[in-house]
């Protein structure tokens, strides 16, 4: 049977390695029909099978059950759009990136490793982070200090 990989330098993540990795997340995408979960699962696994691994529309429209490359095209676009409006989204694409980056780095078949997890979550604890100071800037969230202020607690 022949598989979806190709290399570039040591290691190139194979379309069924992407696929698996964001199912771990956002469920199966490989299934026929259009329902909502499975399709943006479809999506996302485009984008990245495009935007960080490489590889061609035509190659990753055939291995989602013969699509044709200009969807693949759509979903790219529209998980780029997504990205840019919806934070909770933005970020779990880039913890699944970060994942995928780490599975290039030596053997594959070594790819959860304890300073992998700790890359991860540190990826999320950024995000999380970035997005509470944008809050607080906006003045949508206070921090502790000013709710201890306005209970009096602290002057």
């Amino acid at each position: 049977m022949r598989t979806s990989e190709r290399r570039t330098g040591i290691w190139r993540l194979s379309l069924e390695q992407i696929e698996a990795t964001v199912a771990d997340h956002l469920g199966n995408g490989r299934v026929p029909g259009n329902q909502a979960a499975p399709c943006l699962s479809r999506q996302v696994s485009m984008y990245l099978a495009k935007n960080v691994v490489g590889w061609s529309t035509t190659r990753i429209g055939r291995f989602y059950n013969g699509r044709h490359h200009t969807t693949v095209l759509h979903a790219i676009e529209k998980i780029e759009h997504l990205r840019q409006t919806d934070e909770p989204l933005d970020a779990l694409i880039e913890v699944i990136t970060a994942e995928l980056t780490l599975g290039t780095e030596g053997c594959l078949t070594e790819r959860f490793q304890a300073r992998w997890s700790t890359a991860l979550v540190d990826a999320v604890a950024d995000r999380v982070l970035k997005e509470i100071r944008r809050l607080t800037s906006e003045g949508k969230v206070e921090g502790p200090l000013a709710l201890a202020q306005r209970e009096g607690r602290v002057q």
